[in-house]
């Protein structure tokens, strides 16, 4: 079954050899492609996995448990239900433009103690250097 293939496999050292013979000891510039070219390969794989392993995670970190009747009860319909947990989230969000409102003025009280905090901080920070 084997000697009837028309290649036969080859055993992965006389691979290498060929390869060697072809392409490094004739001193080609081939062998730095492949490897930039492998490298490209391997971290775009990488990249592509790990990005969507943490967009799995942080959609399930900030999802919103709400129970389909407190759906139905909020939006009308079912809501968020069977949608993603980051689609689910904003179909949370108030559509009240006076809830609207008040959420941004929390927000934005949020934000200001945030940056005074940080104020805070950085003054107490160059205080200490200046001693």
């Amino acid at each position: 079954p084997l000697s009837r293939r028309p290649n036969p496999p080859q055993s992965r050292v006389a691979t290498m050899e060929a390869y060697r013979r072809a392409f490094i000891a004739t001193g080609s510039f081939e062998p730095v492609k492949h490897v930039m070219a492998g490298v490209f390969l391997v971290a775009f794989g990488m990249e592509h996995y790990f990005h969507h392993k943490y967009h799995a995670h942080a959609e399930a970190a900030h999802a919103v448990p709400e129970t389909p009747g407190a759906a139905m009860e909020k939006h009308g319909s079912m809501g968020g239900a069977g949608l993603p947990p980051a689609a689910a989230a904003a179909a949370a969000l108030p559509t009240n433009p006076d809830d609207m409102m008040e959420e941004i003025k929390n927000l934005r009280d949020e934000l200001a103690s945030m940056r005074n905090a940080i104020r805070v901080a950085a003054e107490a920070g160059n205080a200490g250097g200046k001693k």
